[in-house]
């Protein structure tokens, strides 16, 4: 079994080095978030977009826009499809 001085002294060194963690863990976190503001500056404010007013709006269609799927072309009204009655099967 191990002595109260050595245990104790185990002890240190293991918050010693959480402690060390914890600084260094924050640390970096620091760094990249200044990293990521300087980087932000410079690119400008985020909602000013370069889209110019001459585009036409873009609808929402995404799978359209990569070709995916065709897009669905604009109707008056909603189409359905016609129902036929279905019968009960005779015996």
């Amino acid at each position: 079994m191990a002595r109260p001085a050595e245990s104790a002294m185990q002890r240190i060194q293991v918050g010693l080095v959480g402690l060390l963690a914890v600084v260094l863990f924050a640390w970096i976190a620091s760094m990249v978030i200044d990293r990521a503001e300087q980087k932000a500056a410079q690119t400008g404010p985020a909602g000013s977009a370069s889209v110019s007013p001459s585009e036409p709006m873009v609808k929402d269609e995404p799978l359209a826009e990569l070709g995916v799927t065709p897009a669905a072309p604009e109707q008056a009204g909603p189409q359905t499809a016609p129902t036929q009655p279905t019968q009960a099967p005779t015996q």
